[in-house]
Protein backbone atom coordinates (compact mmCIF):
# COMPACT_ATOMS: atom_id res chain seq x y z
CA UNK A 1 0.00 0.00 0.00
CA UNK A 2 1.67 3.47 -1.15
CA UNK A 3 0.63 6.56 0.20
CA UNK A 4 0.90 9.57 -2.22
CA UNK A 5 2.73 12.84 -1.23
CA UNK A 6 0.69 15.20 0.44
CA UNK A 7 1.88 18.50 -0.07
CA UNK A 8 0.79 19.92 3.58
CA UNK A 9 -1.10 19.05 6.93
CA UNK A 10 -1.77 22.24 7.81
CA UNK A 11 -0.81 18.99 8.11
CA UNK A 12 -21.23 22.07 22.46
CA UNK A 13 -24.13 24.07 21.60
CA UNK A 14 -23.88 25.69 18.33
CA UNK A 15 -23.68 29.64 19.09
CA UNK A 16 -25.18 32.13 17.50
CA UNK A 17 -23.34 33.75 14.76
CA UNK A 18 -21.14 36.95 15.36
CA UNK A 19 -21.23 40.01 13.40
CA UNK A 20 -18.64 41.32 11.65
CA UNK A 21 -16.43 44.39 12.56
CA UNK A 22 -15.49 47.25 10.15
CA UNK A 23 -11.88 46.49 9.58
CA UNK A 24 -8.94 44.42 10.28
CA UNK A 25 -5.28 46.31 10.70
CA UNK A 26 -1.72 45.20 8.94
CA UNK A 27 0.80 44.25 10.47
CA UNK A 28 1.13 45.15 14.17
CA UNK A 29 2.81 44.46 17.66
CA UNK A 30 1.73 40.99 18.24
CA UNK A 31 3.18 39.18 15.09
CA UNK A 32 6.06 40.68 13.82
CA UNK A 33 8.89 39.56 11.64
CA UNK A 34 12.90 40.31 12.97
CA UNK A 35 14.42 41.54 10.10
CA UNK A 36 17.80 41.66 10.93
CA UNK A 37 17.88 37.73 11.50
CA UNK A 38 20.42 36.71 9.04
CA UNK A 39 19.22 34.06 6.17
CA UNK A 40 20.91 31.22 4.30
CA UNK A 41 21.88 32.38 1.27
CA UNK A 42 22.71 29.21 -0.09
CA UNK A 43 20.23 27.48 0.47
CA UNK A 44 3.60 23.65 31.70
CA UNK A 45 0.92 22.36 29.88
CA UNK A 46 -2.71 21.31 31.91
CA UNK A 47 -3.74 17.69 30.48
CA UNK A 48 -6.66 18.62 31.81
CA UNK A 49 -7.19 21.39 28.83
CA UNK A 50 -6.57 22.30 26.11
CA UNK A 51 -3.50 24.06 25.81
CA UNK A 52 -4.37 27.07 23.99
CA UNK A 53 -3.45 29.75 26.07
CA UNK A 54 -5.69 32.34 27.30
CA UNK A 55 -8.53 33.27 25.36
CA UNK A 56 -10.05 37.27 25.03
CA UNK A 57 -13.66 36.76 25.35
CA UNK A 58 -13.72 40.09 23.89
CA UNK A 59 -11.93 39.05 20.66
CA UNK A 60 -13.68 41.01 18.01
CA UNK A 61 -14.67 39.34 14.44
CA UNK A 62 -12.15 39.91 11.36
CA UNK A 63 -13.90 42.17 9.19
CA UNK A 64 -13.26 43.73 6.23
CA UNK A 65 -9.47 43.46 5.31
CA UNK A 66 -7.81 47.32 5.18
CA UNK A 67 -6.84 47.88 1.62
CA UNK A 68 -3.26 49.45 3.13
CA UNK A 69 -2.50 45.84 3.75
CA UNK A 70 0.94 45.35 1.62
CA UNK A 71 0.33 42.99 -1.17
CA UNK A 72 1.16 39.53 -1.22
CA UNK A 73 2.44 39.70 -4.60
CA UNK A 74 3.19 36.12 -6.08
CA UNK A 75 5.16 34.12 -2.66
CA UNK A 76 6.19 30.95 -3.70
CA UNK A 77 4.22 30.03 -0.52
CA UNK A 78 2.14 31.30 2.61
CA UNK A 79 2.68 31.43 6.31
CA UNK A 80 -0.32 31.16 8.65
CA UNK A 81 0.24 31.49 12.10
CA UNK A 82 -2.77 30.98 15.26
CA UNK A 83 -2.79 31.94 18.90
CA UNK A 84 -4.77 31.21 21.68
CA UNK A 85 -5.67 35.06 21.96
CA UNK A 86 -7.21 34.68 18.85
CA UNK A 87 -5.14 36.29 16.35
CA UNK A 88 -4.16 34.69 13.01
CA UNK A 89 -1.04 36.06 11.13
CA UNK A 90 -0.14 35.76 7.30
CA UNK A 91 2.97 35.77 5.66
CA UNK A 92 4.76 35.10 2.58
CA UNK A 93 7.47 32.79 2.76
CA UNK A 94 10.37 32.83 -0.09
CA UNK A 95 11.63 29.39 -0.72
CA UNK A 96 14.85 30.72 -2.24
CA UNK A 97 16.48 32.18 0.84
CA UNK A 98 13.64 31.56 3.76
CA UNK A 99 12.50 35.43 3.98
CA UNK A 100 9.23 35.97 5.70
CA UNK A 101 7.30 38.88 5.88
CA UNK A 102 4.25 39.89 7.37
CA UNK A 103 1.22 40.43 5.31
CA UNK A 104 -1.47 40.90 7.39
CA UNK A 105 -2.59 40.29 11.04
CA UNK A 106 -6.47 39.74 12.17
CA UNK A 107 -8.79 38.92 15.17
CA UNK A 108 -9.54 35.71 14.18
CA UNK A 109 -12.28 34.69 17.06
CA UNK A 110 -12.21 33.44 20.97
CA UNK A 111 -8.87 31.41 20.82
CA UNK A 112 -7.38 30.37 17.06
CA UNK A 113 -5.15 27.73 18.49
CA UNK A 114 -5.15 25.91 14.88
CA UNK A 115 -6.09 26.80 11.42
CA UNK A 116 -6.49 24.46 8.06
CA UNK A 117 -6.18 25.65 4.50
CA UNK A 118 -7.98 25.48 1.29
CA UNK A 119 -6.02 27.33 -1.01
CA UNK A 120 -7.21 26.36 -4.14
CA UNK A 121 -10.85 27.34 -3.25
CA UNK A 122 -9.79 30.33 -1.17
CA UNK A 123 -10.78 29.34 2.15
CA UNK A 124 -9.06 29.18 5.86
CA UNK A 125 -11.07 27.99 9.18
CA UNK A 126 -10.13 28.60 12.45
CA UNK A 127 -10.97 26.64 15.49
CA UNK A 128 -12.54 29.03 18.02
CA UNK A 129 -11.48 27.03 21.23
CA UNK A 130 -13.41 29.32 23.75
CA UNK A 131 -16.71 29.63 22.28
CA UNK A 132 -16.69 26.06 20.84
CA UNK A 133 -17.28 27.13 16.97
CA UNK A 134 -15.41 27.23 14.06
CA UNK A 135 -14.89 30.13 11.83
CA UNK A 136 -14.43 30.11 8.20
CA UNK A 137 -12.92 33.01 5.82
CA UNK A 138 -12.16 33.24 2.46
CA UNK A 139 -8.60 34.03 1.24
CA UNK A 140 -7.50 36.09 -1.51
CA UNK A 141 -3.83 34.62 -2.87
CA UNK A 142 -3.60 38.14 -4.91
CA UNK A 143 -3.08 40.54 -1.73
CA UNK A 144 -3.81 37.79 1.53
CA UNK A 145 -7.01 39.40 1.89
CA UNK A 146 -9.15 37.14 4.57
CA UNK A 147 -12.62 38.14 5.07
CA UNK A 148 -15.02 36.24 7.92
CA UNK A 149 -17.83 33.99 6.12
CA UNK A 150 -19.40 32.79 8.81
CA UNK A 151 -19.45 30.87 11.99
CA UNK A 152 -20.70 27.77 13.29
CA UNK A 153 -20.73 25.52 16.42
CA UNK A 154 -17.89 22.78 16.60
CA UNK A 155 -20.72 20.02 18.11
CA UNK A 156 -19.06 19.93 21.08
CA UNK A 157 -16.88 21.40 23.41
CA UNK A 158 -13.22 22.91 23.49
CA UNK A 159 -12.44 22.20 19.21
CA UNK A 160 -8.56 21.80 19.48
CA UNK A 161 -8.24 20.61 15.71
CA UNK A 162 -9.43 20.63 12.64
CA UNK A 163 -8.60 20.01 8.93
CA UNK A 164 -10.43 19.83 5.49
CA UNK A 165 -10.98 16.37 3.44
CA UNK A 166 -9.45 15.69 -0.13
CA UNK A 167 -12.18 16.94 -1.39
CA UNK A 168 -13.18 20.12 0.15
CA UNK A 169 -16.60 19.38 0.80
CA UNK A 170 -16.50 18.83 4.65
CA UNK A 171 -14.31 20.00 7.87
CA UNK A 172 -13.47 17.97 10.49
CA UNK A 173 -13.11 18.68 14.26
CA UNK A 174 -11.54 17.39 16.94
CA UNK A 175 -13.46 18.64 20.23
CA UNK A 176 -10.99 18.21 22.95
CA UNK A 177 -13.30 18.92 25.98
CA UNK A 178 -16.34 17.21 24.42
CA UNK A 179 -14.32 14.41 23.54
CA UNK A 180 -16.13 13.87 20.15
CA UNK A 181 -15.38 14.72 16.75
CA UNK A 182 -17.97 16.62 13.84
CA UNK A 183 -18.31 16.76 10.32
CA UNK A 184 -19.46 20.11 9.10
CA UNK A 185 -20.48 20.64 5.65
CA UNK A 186 -18.66 22.94 3.38
CA UNK A 187 -21.57 25.21 1.81
CA UNK A 188 -21.96 27.22 -1.49
CA UNK A 189 -19.90 30.38 -0.47
CA UNK A 190 -17.14 28.47 1.24
CA UNK A 191 -18.66 28.85 4.75
CA UNK A 192 -19.82 26.35 7.09
CA UNK A 193 -23.22 24.51 7.89
CA UNK A 194 -24.37 23.29 11.01
CA UNK A 195 -22.59 19.48 12.06
CA UNK A 196 -24.17 16.76 9.55
CA UNK A 197 -22.12 13.95 12.56
CA UNK A 198 -20.90 14.28 15.88
CA UNK A 199 -19.45 10.90 17.01
CA UNK A 200 -18.07 10.32 20.48
CA UNK A 201 -14.33 9.43 19.63
CA UNK A 202 -12.61 9.44 23.19
CA UNK A 203 -12.40 11.74 26.24
CA UNK A 204 -10.18 14.80 25.05
CA UNK A 205 -9.89 14.08 20.76
CA UNK A 206 -7.25 16.33 19.98
CA UNK A 207 -6.37 15.95 16.03
CA UNK A 208 -8.38 14.95 13.33
CA UNK A 209 -7.61 14.01 9.40
CA UNK A 210 -8.22 12.14 6.52
CA UNK A 211 -5.86 10.07 5.05
CA UNK A 212 -4.64 10.81 0.99
CA UNK A 213 -7.17 8.33 -0.60
CA UNK A 214 -10.00 10.40 1.48
CA UNK A 215 -11.13 6.90 2.40
CA UNK A 216 -9.81 6.69 6.36
CA UNK A 217 -9.89 8.96 9.48
CA UNK A 218 -7.77 9.09 12.29
CA UNK A 219 -8.46 10.73 16.14
CA UNK A 220 -5.71 10.50 18.54
CA UNK A 221 -7.97 10.80 21.95
CA UNK A 222 -5.65 11.96 24.97
CA UNK A 223 -7.21 11.04 27.83
CA UNK A 224 -9.01 7.72 26.47
CA UNK A 225 -5.65 6.52 25.26
CA UNK A 226 -6.48 5.74 21.89
CA UNK A 227 -6.46 5.98 18.46
CA UNK A 228 -10.29 6.08 16.98
CA UNK A 229 -10.05 5.08 13.42
CA UNK A 230 -12.64 5.64 11.15
CA UNK A 231 -13.87 5.07 7.01
CA UNK A 232 -14.63 8.01 4.97
CA UNK A 233 -17.19 7.63 2.55
CA UNK A 234 -18.90 10.83 1.06
CA UNK A 235 -18.14 12.86 3.88
CA UNK A 236 -19.59 10.66 6.68
CA UNK A 237 -17.25 8.42 9.36
CA UNK A 238 -18.03 4.98 9.99
CA UNK A 239 -15.75 3.14 12.87
CA UNK A 240 -13.90 0.66 11.71
CA UNK A 241 -13.55 -2.80 13.48
CA UNK A 242 -11.81 -2.65 15.03
CA UNK A 243 -12.38 1.25 16.11
CA UNK A 244 -9.50 1.76 18.05
CA UNK A 245 -6.08 0.97 18.68
CA UNK A 246 -5.15 1.11 22.33
CA UNK A 247 -1.62 3.15 23.71
CA UNK A 248 0.25 2.65 26.80
CA UNK A 249 -2.06 3.43 30.10
CA UNK A 250 -1.08 7.49 30.43
CA UNK A 251 0.55 7.84 27.19
CA UNK A 252 -1.42 10.69 26.00
CA UNK A 253 -1.92 10.23 22.30
CA UNK A 254 -1.45 13.78 20.82
CA UNK A 255 -0.52 14.00 16.95
CA UNK A 256 -0.51 11.48 14.31
CA UNK A 257 1.63 11.89 11.20
CA UNK A 258 1.65 9.62 7.73
CA UNK A 259 4.43 8.30 5.54
CA UNK A 260 4.33 9.60 2.09
CA UNK A 261 4.91 6.04 1.06
CA UNK A 262 5.20 3.26 3.26
CA UNK A 263 2.18 2.26 4.81
CA UNK A 264 3.71 3.24 8.32
CA UNK A 265 2.63 6.13 10.40
CA UNK A 266 3.76 7.58 13.71
CA UNK A 267 2.00 8.57 16.72
CA UNK A 268 3.11 11.22 19.52
CA UNK A 269 2.19 10.76 22.98
CA UNK A 270 2.14 13.99 25.03
CA UNK A 271 2.02 12.71 28.53
CA UNK A 272 4.36 9.45 27.94
CA UNK A 273 7.22 11.69 26.13
CA UNK A 274 7.16 8.90 23.19
CA UNK A 275 6.41 8.31 19.80
CA UNK A 276 4.91 5.51 18.19
CA UNK A 277 5.68 3.19 14.66
CA UNK A 278 2.10 1.69 13.73
CA UNK A 279 1.57 -0.21 10.87
CA UNK A 280 -1.42 0.61 8.41
CA UNK A 281 -3.79 -2.22 7.05
CA UNK A 282 -5.07 -2.27 3.75
CA UNK A 283 -8.55 -1.41 5.38
CA UNK A 284 -6.71 1.50 7.48
CA UNK A 285 -6.52 -0.10 10.57
CA UNK A 286 -3.22 0.51 12.36
CA UNK A 287 -1.09 -1.30 14.85
CA UNK A 288 1.92 -0.71 16.70
CA UNK A 289 5.15 -2.01 15.85
CA UNK A 290 7.61 0.30 18.11
CA UNK A 291 7.83 3.01 20.70
CA UNK A 292 10.81 5.13 21.73
CA UNK A 293 11.15 8.19 23.58
CA UNK A 294 11.30 11.48 22.67
CA UNK A 295 13.95 12.31 25.21
CA UNK A 296 18.08 11.89 25.64
CA UNK A 297 18.93 9.14 28.16
CA UNK A 298 19.24 11.17 31.52
CA UNK A 299 16.67 13.86 31.30
CA UNK A 300 14.85 13.70 34.40
CA UNK A 301 12.70 17.30 33.89
CA UNK A 302 9.21 17.87 32.90
CA UNK A 303 7.90 17.67 29.49
CA UNK A 304 5.16 17.03 27.41
CA UNK A 305 5.07 16.05 23.49
CA UNK A 306 3.01 18.04 20.91
CA UNK A 307 3.75 17.68 17.54
CA UNK A 308 5.31 15.22 14.50
CA UNK A 309 6.10 15.51 11.14
CA UNK A 310 7.32 13.45 8.74
CA UNK A 311 9.82 15.26 6.35
CA UNK A 312 8.65 15.14 2.35
CA UNK A 313 11.72 12.47 1.19
CA UNK A 314 10.30 9.57 4.23
CA UNK A 315 13.61 9.21 5.92
CA UNK A 316 13.52 11.20 8.45
CA UNK A 317 10.89 11.88 11.42
CA UNK A 318 10.51 15.08 14.00
CA UNK A 319 8.71 15.05 17.22
CA UNK A 320 8.58 18.45 19.56
CA UNK A 321 9.13 18.48 23.18
CA UNK A 322 7.90 21.04 25.67
CA UNK A 323 10.21 21.60 28.98
CA UNK A 324 13.22 19.81 27.33
CA UNK A 325 12.47 22.27 24.24
CA UNK A 326 13.63 20.38 21.54
CA UNK A 327 12.90 18.49 18.19
CA UNK A 328 13.67 14.65 18.36
CA UNK A 329 15.11 13.33 14.97
CA UNK A 330 14.77 9.81 14.14
CA UNK A 331 15.71 8.30 10.69
CA UNK A 332 13.31 5.58 8.98
CA UNK A 333 14.25 2.29 7.84
CA UNK A 334 13.73 2.34 4.30
CA UNK A 335 12.46 -1.32 4.22
CA UNK A 336 10.76 -1.55 8.04
CA UNK A 337 9.40 2.12 8.62
CA UNK A 338 11.20 1.49 12.14
CA UNK A 339 12.93 4.60 13.61
CA UNK A 340 16.19 5.38 15.18
CA UNK A 341 17.12 8.30 17.35
CA UNK A 342 19.37 10.71 15.44
CA UNK A 343 19.93 13.46 18.51
CA UNK A 344 17.68 16.55 19.65
CA UNK A 345 17.65 19.78 18.12
CA UNK A 346 16.83 22.65 20.53
CA UNK A 347 14.28 24.91 19.69
CA UNK A 348 15.67 28.36 20.67
CA UNK A 349 12.91 28.78 22.46
CA UNK A 350 9.83 27.92 25.35
CA UNK A 351 7.28 25.49 24.66
CA UNK A 352 7.28 24.41 21.22
CA UNK A 353 3.67 23.28 20.37
CA UNK A 354 3.52 23.56 16.69
CA UNK A 355 6.01 23.32 13.53
CA UNK A 356 5.85 22.58 9.85
CA UNK A 357 8.44 21.17 7.24
CA UNK A 358 7.99 22.97 3.90
CA UNK A 359 6.86 20.98 0.64
CA UNK A 360 10.41 20.98 -0.60
CA UNK A 361 11.41 19.65 2.71
CA UNK A 362 14.29 22.45 2.78
CA UNK A 363 12.80 24.37 5.27
CA UNK A 364 11.58 23.99 9.04
CA UNK A 365 9.27 26.45 10.67
CA UNK A 366 9.02 25.78 14.75
CA UNK A 367 6.52 28.31 16.84
CA UNK A 368 7.70 28.68 20.98
CA UNK A 369 4.58 28.80 22.37
CA UNK A 370 5.42 30.77 26.05
CA UNK A 371 8.29 32.93 24.25
CA UNK A 372 6.19 33.91 21.12
CA UNK A 373 8.83 33.25 19.23
CA UNK A 374 8.71 31.63 15.65
CA UNK A 375 12.30 29.63 14.39
CA UNK A 376 13.66 29.39 10.95
CA UNK A 377 15.64 25.92 10.11
CA UNK A 378 17.17 24.43 7.15
CA UNK A 379 16.74 21.16 7.09
CA UNK A 380 19.43 18.81 5.23
CA UNK A 381 17.72 16.51 3.06
CA UNK A 382 20.36 13.89 3.61
CA UNK A 383 21.47 14.08 7.40
CA UNK A 384 18.26 15.14 8.73
CA UNK A 385 20.39 17.76 10.67
CA UNK A 386 18.90 20.84 11.68
CA UNK A 387 20.67 24.47 11.28
CA UNK A 388 18.83 27.22 13.25
CA UNK A 389 18.25 30.64 11.06
CA UNK A 390 17.06 32.67 14.10
CA UNK A 391 13.79 33.65 15.59
CA UNK A 392 12.22 35.24 12.01
CA UNK A 393 9.13 36.42 13.55
CA UNK A 394 7.26 37.07 16.77
CA UNK A 395 3.78 35.64 17.49
CA UNK A 396 2.28 36.23 21.08
CA UNK A 397 1.59 32.93 22.56
CA UNK A 398 2.15 31.09 18.79
CA UNK A 399 0.43 27.62 18.92
CA UNK A 400 0.54 26.98 15.04
CA UNK A 401 2.67 27.90 12.44
CA UNK A 402 2.22 26.05 9.22
CA UNK A 403 2.94 26.40 5.22
CA UNK A 404 0.38 26.90 2.72
CA UNK A 405 0.58 26.76 -1.14
CA UNK A 406 -0.91 29.18 -3.26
Amino acid sequence: MRWPLALMLLVGCSAPLAEPDAAVEGPDASVSVDASVPLDAGAVVDAGAPDAGEVDAGTPDAGVPDAGVPDAGSPSLFVFTGSGNGTIGVFSFDTRDGGLTSLRTLNGGNGTSFLATDLAHGRLYAVNEGSSQVAAFAFNVEDAGLQLINRVGSGGAGPAHLSVDGTGAVVFVANYGGGSVSVLPVIADGGLGAATQTLASGGQAHQIFADPSNRFVYVPCKAADHLAQYALDAGTLTPLSPATMATAAGAGPRHLALHPTLPRAYLINELGSTLQTLAVDAQGRMTSLQTLSTLPAGFSGANTCAEVAVHPNGRFVFGSNRGHDSLARYAVDAATGQLTLLGHTPTEGQTPRHFSIDPSGRWLLVGNQNSGSVFLFSVDATTGGLTSLGNVATVSGVSFVGFATP
